[in-house]
Protein backbone atom coordinates (compact mmCIF):
# COMPACT_ATOMS: atom_id res chain seq x y z
CA UNK A 1 0.00 0.00 0.00
CA UNK A 2 2.92 2.30 1.00
CA UNK A 3 4.83 1.54 -2.42
CA UNK A 4 1.25 2.79 -4.37
CA UNK A 5 0.74 5.62 -2.64
CA UNK A 6 4.46 6.51 -3.05
CA UNK A 7 4.08 6.05 -7.02
CA UNK A 8 0.83 8.13 -6.98
CA UNK A 9 2.88 10.86 -5.71
CA UNK A 10 5.80 10.58 -7.92
CA UNK A 11 2.94 10.39 -10.86
CA UNK A 12 1.97 13.93 -8.85
CA UNK A 13 4.86 15.64 -8.66
CA UNK A 14 5.83 15.00 -12.43
CA UNK A 15 2.37 15.99 -13.35
CA UNK A 16 2.77 19.60 -11.98
CA UNK A 17 5.80 20.03 -12.90
CA UNK A 18 5.14 19.41 -16.87
CA UNK A 19 2.02 21.58 -16.13
CA UNK A 20 4.76 24.17 -15.32
CA UNK A 21 6.74 24.39 -17.91
CA UNK A 22 9.38 20.64 -17.21
CA UNK A 23 8.88 19.27 -20.48
CA UNK A 24 12.05 19.00 -21.91
CA UNK A 25 13.66 17.37 -18.80
CA UNK A 26 15.38 19.49 -16.13
CA UNK A 27 16.74 21.71 -18.86
CA UNK A 28 13.34 22.70 -19.80
CA UNK A 29 12.96 24.86 -16.28
CA UNK A 30 14.19 28.44 -17.22
CA UNK A 31 10.78 30.41 -15.71
CA UNK A 32 11.62 30.91 -11.74
CA UNK A 33 7.87 31.94 -11.05
CA UNK A 34 6.48 28.72 -13.08
CA UNK A 35 9.10 26.74 -10.59
CA UNK A 36 8.06 28.85 -7.40
CA UNK A 37 4.26 27.98 -8.63
CA UNK A 38 5.04 24.24 -8.33
CA UNK A 39 6.50 24.28 -5.10
CA UNK A 40 3.76 26.19 -4.05
CA UNK A 41 1.29 23.30 -5.52
CA UNK A 42 3.36 20.13 -4.29
CA UNK A 43 2.53 21.30 -0.60
CA UNK A 44 4.24 21.62 2.43
CA UNK A 45 7.51 19.74 1.97
CA UNK A 46 8.45 21.25 -1.63
CA UNK A 47 7.91 24.73 0.15
CA UNK A 48 10.00 24.11 2.50
CA UNK A 49 12.73 22.73 0.12
CA UNK A 50 12.16 25.93 -1.74
CA UNK A 51 12.70 27.81 1.37
CA UNK A 52 15.80 26.20 2.27
CA UNK A 53 16.90 26.50 -1.22
CA UNK A 54 17.05 30.03 -0.98
CA UNK A 55 19.55 30.51 1.28
CA UNK A 56 21.54 28.72 -1.04
CA UNK A 57 23.31 31.08 -3.71
CA UNK A 58 25.62 28.50 -4.18
CA UNK A 59 23.43 26.37 -6.02
CA UNK A 60 20.61 28.32 -7.25
CA UNK A 61 21.10 31.63 -9.44
CA UNK A 62 19.96 34.98 -8.23
CA UNK A 63 16.78 35.34 -9.90
CA UNK A 64 15.49 31.58 -8.48
CA UNK A 65 16.61 32.71 -5.11
CA UNK A 66 14.74 36.12 -5.05
CA UNK A 67 11.70 34.20 -6.35
CA UNK A 68 11.76 31.20 -3.88
CA UNK A 69 12.08 34.14 -0.94
CA UNK A 70 8.37 34.79 -2.46
CA UNK A 71 7.57 30.92 -0.93
CA UNK A 72 4.75 31.41 1.87
CA UNK A 73 3.23 28.54 4.01
CA UNK A 74 0.02 28.35 2.19
CA UNK A 75 -1.37 25.71 4.50
CA UNK A 76 -4.80 24.85 6.62
CA UNK A 77 -4.84 24.63 10.25
CA UNK A 78 -4.90 21.59 11.99
CA UNK A 79 -8.49 21.33 13.65
CA UNK A 80 -7.84 21.91 17.51
CA UNK A 81 -8.65 18.00 18.72
CA UNK A 82 -5.47 17.19 16.77
CA UNK A 83 -3.33 19.83 18.33
CA UNK A 84 -4.69 19.01 21.86
CA UNK A 85 -4.01 15.74 20.91
CA UNK A 86 -0.42 15.86 20.58
CA UNK A 87 -0.10 18.29 23.22
CA UNK A 88 -1.70 16.05 25.81
CA UNK A 89 0.59 12.87 24.27
CA UNK A 90 3.22 15.25 24.61
CA UNK A 91 3.35 16.60 28.01
CA UNK A 92 1.16 13.67 29.45
CA UNK A 93 -1.36 15.26 31.01
CA UNK A 94 -4.92 16.93 30.14
CA UNK A 95 -4.48 20.77 28.46
CA UNK A 96 -6.27 22.27 31.25
CA UNK A 97 -4.47 21.33 33.82
CA UNK A 98 -0.99 22.41 31.95
CA UNK A 99 -2.36 25.84 30.77
CA UNK A 100 -4.42 28.41 32.31
CA UNK A 101 -5.28 29.88 29.14
CA UNK A 102 -4.74 28.06 25.80
CA UNK A 103 -6.24 29.93 22.68
CA UNK A 104 -8.25 28.01 20.02
CA UNK A 105 -7.59 29.52 17.07
CA UNK A 106 -3.73 29.64 15.88
CA UNK A 107 -1.93 32.70 15.97
CA UNK A 108 0.42 31.41 12.74
CA UNK A 109 0.10 28.17 10.26
CA UNK A 110 3.36 27.12 9.15
CA UNK A 111 4.43 23.82 6.87
CA UNK A 112 6.11 21.74 9.65
CA UNK A 113 4.44 23.49 12.86
CA UNK A 114 1.57 25.74 13.72
CA UNK A 115 1.62 28.20 16.85
CA UNK A 116 -0.89 29.06 19.78
CA UNK A 117 -0.57 31.57 22.53
CA UNK A 118 -1.68 30.54 25.94
CA UNK A 119 -1.41 31.23 29.62
CA UNK A 120 0.65 28.97 31.99
CA UNK A 121 -1.19 28.59 35.30
CA UNK A 122 1.65 31.03 37.08
CA UNK A 123 0.12 34.01 34.43
CA UNK A 124 3.29 33.85 32.21
CA UNK A 125 1.92 34.81 28.27
CA UNK A 126 3.37 31.65 26.67
CA UNK A 127 3.27 30.44 22.88
CA UNK A 128 3.40 27.29 22.13
CA UNK A 129 4.69 25.99 18.75
CA UNK A 130 2.88 22.62 18.33
CA UNK A 131 4.56 20.30 15.24
CA UNK A 132 1.62 19.11 12.73
CA UNK A 133 0.49 15.82 12.57
CA UNK A 134 2.47 13.28 10.21
CA UNK A 135 4.38 16.04 8.65
CA UNK A 136 7.40 14.42 9.52
CA UNK A 137 6.09 10.90 7.85
CA UNK A 138 5.20 12.77 4.80
CA UNK A 139 8.49 14.94 4.51
CA UNK A 140 10.53 11.01 4.69
CA UNK A 141 8.40 9.97 1.64
CA UNK A 142 9.35 13.03 -0.23
CA UNK A 143 12.75 13.14 0.43
CA UNK A 144 12.98 9.52 -0.35
CA UNK A 145 11.46 9.88 -3.73
CA UNK A 146 13.50 13.41 -4.25
CA UNK A 147 16.37 10.97 -3.98
CA UNK A 148 15.87 8.67 -6.05
CA UNK A 149 15.00 11.30 -8.62
CA UNK A 150 18.37 12.93 -7.80
CA UNK A 151 20.07 9.60 -8.73
CA UNK A 152 18.55 9.84 -12.22
CA UNK A 153 19.32 13.56 -12.91
CA UNK A 154 23.09 12.34 -11.54
CA UNK A 155 23.24 10.41 -15.08
CA UNK A 156 22.45 13.23 -16.98
CA UNK A 157 24.92 15.54 -18.69
CA UNK A 158 26.02 18.39 -16.28
CA UNK A 159 28.63 20.01 -14.11
CA UNK A 160 31.03 19.02 -11.91
CA UNK A 161 30.36 21.30 -8.76
CA UNK A 162 26.72 20.35 -8.35
CA UNK A 163 25.95 17.03 -7.02
CA UNK A 164 22.08 16.55 -6.62
CA UNK A 165 22.16 13.55 -3.99
CA UNK A 166 24.54 15.51 -2.03
CA UNK A 167 21.87 18.45 -2.36
CA UNK A 168 19.22 16.38 -1.15
CA UNK A 169 21.02 15.01 1.99
CA UNK A 170 21.75 18.64 2.92
CA UNK A 171 17.61 20.00 2.56
CA UNK A 172 16.71 16.81 4.50
CA UNK A 173 19.58 17.78 6.83
CA UNK A 174 18.55 21.14 7.47
CA UNK A 175 14.74 20.51 7.48
CA UNK A 176 15.32 17.39 9.76
CA UNK A 177 16.83 20.38 12.67
CA UNK A 178 13.84 22.82 11.99
CA UNK A 179 11.65 19.71 12.77
CA UNK A 180 13.06 18.80 16.06
CA UNK A 181 11.77 21.62 18.71
CA UNK A 182 14.56 20.83 21.00
CA UNK A 183 17.18 21.89 19.11
CA UNK A 184 15.45 25.03 18.35
CA UNK A 185 15.63 25.11 22.51
CA UNK A 186 18.93 24.80 22.57
CA UNK A 187 19.68 27.41 19.83
CA UNK A 188 17.51 30.01 21.64
CA UNK A 189 19.35 28.94 25.26
CA UNK A 190 23.28 29.34 23.40
CA UNK A 191 21.90 32.35 21.27
CA UNK A 192 20.45 34.19 25.03
CA UNK A 193 24.30 32.69 26.39
CA UNK A 194 26.09 34.60 23.49
CA UNK A 195 24.22 37.63 23.62
CA UNK A 196 23.54 38.52 27.54
CA UNK A 197 26.21 41.42 28.10
CA UNK A 198 24.63 42.74 24.90
CA UNK A 199 22.11 45.71 26.08
CA UNK A 200 20.16 46.14 23.01
CA UNK A 201 19.13 42.04 22.20
CA UNK A 202 16.95 39.97 24.04
CA UNK A 203 15.28 36.50 22.61
CA UNK A 204 12.48 34.40 24.34
CA UNK A 205 12.45 32.48 28.15
CA UNK A 206 12.12 28.49 27.27
CA UNK A 207 10.28 26.74 28.85
CA UNK A 208 11.99 23.20 29.63
CA UNK A 209 9.16 21.23 31.11
CA UNK A 210 7.02 22.12 28.46
CA UNK A 211 9.16 21.25 25.28
CA UNK A 212 9.75 18.23 23.54
CA UNK A 213 10.71 17.30 20.03
CA UNK A 214 7.39 17.97 19.33
CA UNK A 215 6.21 20.65 21.22
CA UNK A 216 8.25 23.89 21.92
CA UNK A 217 6.43 26.31 25.09
CA UNK A 218 8.84 29.78 25.16
CA UNK A 219 8.01 33.41 26.20
CA UNK A 220 5.15 35.52 23.73
CA UNK A 221 7.08 38.86 23.42
CA UNK A 222 4.60 41.44 22.60
CA UNK A 223 6.52 43.96 20.54
CA UNK A 224 6.54 45.77 17.39
CA UNK A 225 7.33 44.43 14.20
CA UNK A 226 10.83 45.83 12.60
CA UNK A 227 9.06 46.08 9.69
CA UNK A 228 5.85 48.54 11.20
CA UNK A 229 8.46 51.40 10.48
CA UNK A 230 5.21 53.91 11.25
CA UNK A 231 4.83 52.46 14.32
CA UNK A 232 7.67 52.37 15.57
CA UNK A 233 8.46 56.11 14.64
CA UNK A 234 5.17 57.21 16.38
CA UNK A 235 6.57 55.58 19.35
CA UNK A 236 9.49 57.34 19.13
CA UNK A 237 11.98 55.12 18.32
CA UNK A 238 14.83 56.32 16.19
CA UNK A 239 15.26 53.68 13.14
CA UNK A 240 18.32 54.51 11.80
CA UNK A 241 19.77 53.67 15.45
CA UNK A 242 17.66 50.12 15.31
CA UNK A 243 19.61 49.18 11.88
CA UNK A 244 22.77 50.34 13.16
CA UNK A 245 22.43 48.16 16.51
CA UNK A 246 20.79 45.26 14.56
CA UNK A 247 23.78 45.29 12.18
CA UNK A 248 26.27 45.43 14.66
CA UNK A 249 25.51 42.47 16.96
CA UNK A 250 24.67 40.90 13.69
CA UNK A 251 28.57 41.59 12.80
CA UNK A 252 29.05 40.23 16.41
CA UNK A 253 27.34 37.32 16.34
CA UNK A 254 29.44 36.46 13.34
CA UNK A 255 33.01 37.37 13.92
CA UNK A 256 32.98 37.02 18.09
CA UNK A 257 30.45 34.36 18.65
CA UNK A 258 30.87 32.26 15.45
CA UNK A 259 26.62 31.40 16.35
CA UNK A 260 24.58 33.59 14.22
CA UNK A 261 20.89 33.82 13.00
CA UNK A 262 20.66 32.31 9.68
CA UNK A 263 17.05 33.94 8.59
CA UNK A 264 17.27 37.47 10.45
CA UNK A 265 13.73 38.30 8.00
CA UNK A 266 11.62 41.38 8.99
CA UNK A 267 8.61 38.71 10.05
CA UNK A 268 11.46 36.73 12.93
CA UNK A 269 12.73 40.54 14.25
CA UNK A 270 10.02 42.58 17.33
CA UNK A 271 10.83 45.51 19.03
CA UNK A 272 10.20 45.78 22.85
CA UNK A 273 11.62 48.32 25.52
CA UNK A 274 14.26 49.20 23.38
CA UNK A 275 15.59 46.05 22.95
CA UNK A 276 15.62 44.03 19.18
CA UNK A 277 14.09 40.90 20.08
CA UNK A 278 14.89 37.45 17.82
CA UNK A 279 11.66 34.92 18.25
CA UNK A 280 12.29 32.58 15.57
CA UNK A 281 15.40 30.06 16.00
CA UNK A 282 14.52 27.24 13.42
CA UNK A 283 17.62 28.52 11.01
CA UNK A 284 20.91 29.24 12.64
CA UNK A 285 24.41 29.10 11.18
CA UNK A 286 27.63 28.27 12.89
CA UNK A 287 31.31 28.89 11.89
CA UNK A 288 34.30 27.37 13.51
CA UNK A 289 37.65 29.50 14.42
CA UNK A 290 39.87 28.25 11.34
CA UNK A 291 36.57 29.14 8.71
CA UNK A 292 36.11 32.71 10.51
CA UNK A 293 40.05 32.97 9.99
CA UNK A 294 40.07 32.07 6.11
CA UNK A 295 36.83 34.44 6.18
CA UNK A 296 38.52 37.42 7.83
CA UNK A 297 41.24 36.70 5.27
CA UNK A 298 38.92 37.51 2.08
CA UNK A 299 37.60 40.76 4.05
CA UNK A 300 40.95 41.28 4.48
CA UNK A 301 41.87 40.99 0.87
CA UNK A 302 38.40 43.33 0.25
CA UNK A 303 39.30 46.24 2.62
CA UNK A 304 42.99 46.06 1.24
CA UNK A 305 41.65 45.55 -2.49
CA UNK A 306 43.95 42.63 -2.72
CA UNK A 307 43.50 40.17 -5.66
CA UNK A 308 46.26 37.63 -4.47
CA UNK A 309 45.02 37.69 -1.19
CA UNK A 310 40.80 37.52 -2.30
CA UNK A 311 42.66 34.85 -4.45
CA UNK A 312 44.20 32.57 -2.15
CA UNK A 313 41.31 33.01 0.72
CA UNK A 314 38.36 31.78 -1.47
CA UNK A 315 40.70 28.78 -2.61
CA UNK A 316 40.91 27.76 1.12
CA UNK A 317 37.43 28.38 1.89
CA UNK A 318 36.46 26.75 -1.04
CA UNK A 319 35.72 22.75 -1.38
CA UNK A 320 37.21 21.41 -4.54
CA UNK A 321 35.25 19.70 -7.05
CA UNK A 322 37.74 19.67 -9.87
CA UNK A 323 40.89 20.64 -11.42
CA UNK A 324 41.11 24.24 -10.64
CA UNK A 325 43.00 26.78 -12.90
CA UNK A 326 44.36 29.05 -10.58
CA UNK A 327 45.15 31.43 -13.19
CA UNK A 328 41.61 31.47 -14.29
CA UNK A 329 40.32 31.85 -10.67
CA UNK A 330 42.65 34.62 -10.89
CA UNK A 331 41.32 36.27 -13.57
CA UNK A 332 37.28 35.83 -12.51
CA UNK A 333 38.41 37.72 -8.94
CA UNK A 334 40.40 40.44 -10.94
CA UNK A 335 37.35 41.20 -13.14
CA UNK A 336 35.02 41.15 -10.18
CA UNK A 337 37.68 43.63 -8.46
CA UNK A 338 38.23 45.89 -11.43
CA UNK A 339 33.82 45.84 -11.52
CA UNK A 340 33.86 47.65 -8.38
CA UNK A 341 37.12 49.54 -8.08
CA UNK A 342 35.62 52.59 -9.05
CA UNK A 343 33.26 52.39 -5.72
CA UNK A 344 34.25 53.15 -2.12
CA UNK A 345 33.72 50.28 -0.08
CA UNK A 346 30.58 52.07 1.40
CA UNK A 347 29.24 52.15 -1.95
CA UNK A 348 29.44 48.80 -3.00
CA UNK A 349 26.62 46.48 -2.79
CA UNK A 350 27.15 43.59 -1.16
CA UNK A 351 24.40 41.09 -2.61
CA UNK A 352 26.08 41.60 -5.69
CA UNK A 353 29.11 41.30 -5.11
CA UNK A 354 28.83 38.00 -2.94
CA UNK A 355 26.71 37.05 -6.34
CA UNK A 356 29.43 37.40 -8.55
CA UNK A 357 32.16 35.39 -6.34
CA UNK A 358 30.05 32.63 -6.10
CA UNK A 359 29.84 32.62 -9.94
CA UNK A 360 33.27 32.42 -10.42
CA UNK A 361 33.60 29.77 -8.07
CA UNK A 362 30.80 27.84 -10.08
CA UNK A 363 33.48 28.58 -13.26
CA UNK A 364 36.09 27.36 -11.02
CA UNK A 365 35.20 23.97 -9.97
CA UNK A 366 34.91 25.48 -6.27
CA UNK A 367 31.76 24.65 -4.14
CA UNK A 368 31.80 27.28 -1.00
CA UNK A 369 30.49 24.83 2.23
CA UNK A 370 27.09 25.03 3.76
CA UNK A 371 28.16 27.40 6.73
CA UNK A 372 29.49 30.80 4.56
CA UNK A 373 26.70 30.08 1.92
CA UNK A 374 24.43 30.46 5.31
CA UNK A 375 26.32 33.08 6.52
CA UNK A 376 26.14 35.48 3.25
CA UNK A 377 22.59 34.61 3.01
CA UNK A 378 21.81 35.76 5.97
CA UNK A 379 23.94 39.31 5.59
CA UNK A 380 22.31 39.96 2.36
CA UNK A 381 18.42 39.13 4.28
CA UNK A 382 19.79 41.77 7.04
CA UNK A 383 20.33 43.91 4.52
CA UNK A 384 17.07 43.83 3.26
CA UNK A 385 15.74 44.60 6.53
CA UNK A 386 18.00 47.42 7.02
CA UNK A 387 17.18 49.13 3.24
CA UNK A 388 13.13 48.39 4.49
CA UNK A 389 13.99 50.68 7.76
CA UNK A 390 16.65 52.72 7.41
CA UNK A 391 17.39 53.38 3.29
CA UNK A 392 19.71 55.66 4.05
CA UNK A 393 22.01 53.62 5.95
CA UNK A 394 24.47 51.31 4.07
CA UNK A 395 25.22 47.90 5.74
CA UNK A 396 28.93 48.52 4.34
CA UNK A 397 28.62 51.38 6.55
CA UNK A 398 28.58 49.30 9.49
CA UNK A 399 30.80 46.06 8.03
CA UNK A 400 33.74 48.10 7.08
CA UNK A 401 34.79 49.83 10.65
CA UNK A 402 33.49 46.41 12.12
CA UNK A 403 36.02 44.46 9.76
CA UNK A 404 38.73 46.77 10.67
CA UNK A 405 38.25 46.86 14.05
CA UNK A 406 37.98 43.28 14.27
CA UNK A 407 40.55 43.13 12.02
CA UNK A 408 43.06 44.80 13.85
CA UNK A 409 41.93 42.93 17.04
CA UNK A 410 42.96 40.54 16.03
CA UNK A 411 47.11 41.40 14.73
CA UNK A 412 49.93 39.97 17.27
CA UNK A 413 52.20 42.64 16.69
CA UNK A 414 54.87 40.85 18.69
CA UNK A 415 54.68 37.98 16.18
CA UNK A 416 54.47 39.92 13.06
CA UNK A 417 57.70 41.41 14.45
CA UNK A 418 59.31 38.76 15.03
CA UNK A 419 58.83 37.58 11.59
CA UNK A 420 59.85 40.44 9.88
CA UNK A 421 62.94 40.18 11.62
CA UNK A 422 63.08 36.91 10.98
CA UNK A 423 62.81 37.24 6.63
CA UNK A 424 65.23 40.22 6.97
CA UNK A 425 68.15 38.10 8.45
CA UNK A 426 67.27 35.06 5.78
CA UNK A 427 66.94 37.55 2.94
CA UNK A 428 70.46 39.10 4.11
CA UNK A 429 71.53 35.95 4.44
CA UNK A 430 70.85 34.64 1.07
CA UNK A 431 71.68 37.71 -0.86
CA UNK A 432 75.16 37.44 -0.06
CA UNK A 433 75.15 33.94 -1.88
CA UNK A 434 73.89 35.67 -4.99
CA UNK A 435 77.11 36.55 -6.98
CA UNK A 436 78.51 32.87 -6.12
CA UNK A 437 75.73 31.45 -7.72
CA UNK A 438 74.98 33.21 -10.74
CA UNK A 439 79.05 32.87 -11.38
CA UNK A 440 78.16 29.20 -11.10
CA UNK A 441 75.67 29.57 -13.70
CA UNK A 442 77.42 31.44 -16.04
CA UNK A 443 80.12 28.99 -15.75
CA UNK A 444 77.93 25.89 -16.62
CA UNK A 445 76.36 27.82 -19.59
CA UNK A 446 79.73 28.58 -21.04
CA UNK A 447 80.98 25.12 -20.18
CA UNK A 448 77.95 23.09 -22.20
CA UNK A 449 76.61 21.52 -18.72
CA UNK A 450 73.37 24.42 -18.81
CA UNK A 451 70.44 22.18 -19.06
CA UNK A 452 66.91 23.30 -18.99
CA UNK A 453 64.21 21.18 -18.13
CA UNK A 454 60.72 21.74 -19.57
CA UNK A 455 56.78 20.22 -18.19
CA UNK A 456 54.46 19.95 -20.16
CA UNK A 457 51.46 20.20 -17.96
CA UNK A 458 47.58 18.49 -18.07
CA UNK A 459 49.07 16.26 -20.85
CA UNK A 460 48.60 13.07 -18.76
CA UNK A 461 44.62 14.34 -19.14
CA UNK A 462 45.12 15.12 -22.77
CA UNK A 463 46.12 11.65 -23.49
CA UNK A 464 43.56 9.98 -21.34
CA UNK A 465 40.74 11.97 -23.07
CA UNK A 466 42.28 10.72 -26.62
CA UNK A 467 42.38 7.29 -25.58
CA UNK A 468 38.82 6.59 -23.95
CA UNK A 469 37.74 8.34 -27.60
CA UNK A 470 39.34 5.68 -29.19
CA UNK A 471 37.97 3.74 -27.38
CA UNK A 472 34.70 4.79 -28.55
CA UNK A 473 35.51 4.58 -31.97
CA UNK A 474 36.30 1.18 -31.80
CA UNK A 475 33.14 0.06 -29.50
CA UNK A 476 31.23 2.22 -32.15
CA UNK A 477 33.01 -0.30 -35.23
CA UNK A 478 32.02 -3.06 -33.18
CA UNK A 479 28.51 -2.50 -32.55
CA UNK A 480 28.09 -1.39 -36.15
CA UNK A 481 29.95 -4.96 -37.12
CA UNK A 482 27.58 -6.78 -34.69
CA UNK A 483 24.15 -5.30 -36.77
CA UNK A 484 25.47 -5.75 -40.13
CA UNK A 485 26.47 -9.21 -39.39
CA UNK A 486 23.74 -10.04 -37.44
CA UNK A 487 21.68 -8.55 -40.44
CA UNK A 488 22.98 -10.54 -43.12
CA UNK A 489 22.73 -14.13 -41.19
CA UNK A 490 18.76 -13.17 -40.19
CA UNK A 491 18.75 -12.29 -43.85
CA UNK A 492 20.03 -15.93 -44.86
CA UNK A 493 17.49 -17.70 -42.66
CA UNK A 494 19.15 -20.36 -41.38
CA UNK A 495 20.46 -22.69 -38.93
CA UNK A 496 18.68 -22.74 -35.23
CA UNK A 497 15.80 -20.84 -35.08
CA UNK A 498 15.34 -17.89 -31.96
CA UNK A 499 11.96 -15.95 -31.71
CA UNK A 500 11.44 -16.93 -34.92
CA UNK A 501 15.21 -15.67 -36.99
CA UNK A 502 18.17 -17.20 -36.57
CA UNK A 503 19.77 -18.21 -33.04
CA UNK A 504 22.94 -16.39 -34.50
CA UNK A 505 21.57 -13.36 -35.64
CA UNK A 506 19.49 -12.90 -32.50
CA UNK A 507 22.72 -13.27 -30.19
CA UNK A 508 24.50 -10.43 -32.23
CA UNK A 509 21.73 -7.96 -32.21
CA UNK A 510 21.35 -9.15 -28.61
CA UNK A 511 25.41 -8.33 -27.87
CA UNK A 512 24.79 -5.37 -30.22
CA UNK A 513 22.10 -3.82 -27.70
CA UNK A 514 24.85 -4.33 -24.89
CA UNK A 515 27.54 -2.71 -26.19
CA UNK A 516 25.40 0.21 -28.11
CA UNK A 517 23.65 0.90 -23.89
CA UNK A 518 26.95 0.13 -22.24
CA UNK A 519 28.50 2.91 -24.65
CA UNK A 520 25.34 5.53 -24.16
CA UNK A 521 25.72 5.46 -20.67
CA UNK A 522 29.46 5.91 -20.74
CA UNK A 523 29.03 8.95 -22.82
CA UNK A 524 26.46 10.09 -20.30
CA UNK A 525 28.01 9.78 -17.33
CA UNK A 526 30.83 11.78 -18.88
CA UNK A 527 29.03 15.12 -19.39
CA UNK A 528 29.95 15.21 -23.14
CA UNK A 529 27.89 14.41 -25.90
Amino acid sequence: MEKKSERARVREIAAVFLKHGMREGIKGITDPVQVREALEELGPTFIKIGQVLSTRPDILPEPYIGEFQKLQDKVKPESFEDIRSIVESELNSPLGELFAEFEREPAACASLAQVHTACLKSGEKVVVKVKRPRVQEIIITDIAILRRLARIIKLAPQGNIINPVEVVDELWHSIKLELDFENESSNIKKFSECNRDVKCITSPKVYDEFTTSNVLVMEYIDGIKIADTELLTAEGYDLKEIATKLANNYFKQVFEDGFFHADPHPGNIMIKDNKIAYIDFGMMGSIGKLTREKFNMFLYGIATRNIDTMTQSILRIGVRKGNIDIKRLHSDIEEIYNKYIEFSLYEIELPQMIEDVFRACRRNNLAVPRDITVLFKGIMTLEGVIVKIAPELNIMDVAVPYAKGHLLSQVDIKKDLEELFENIYLLSKSGLKIPVKLLELMNSALSGKLRVQMEHTNLEKSISELNKMTNRIVFSLILASLIIGSSLVVKTDIGPKLFYMPAIGFAGYVGAAIVGFWLLISILRSGKM
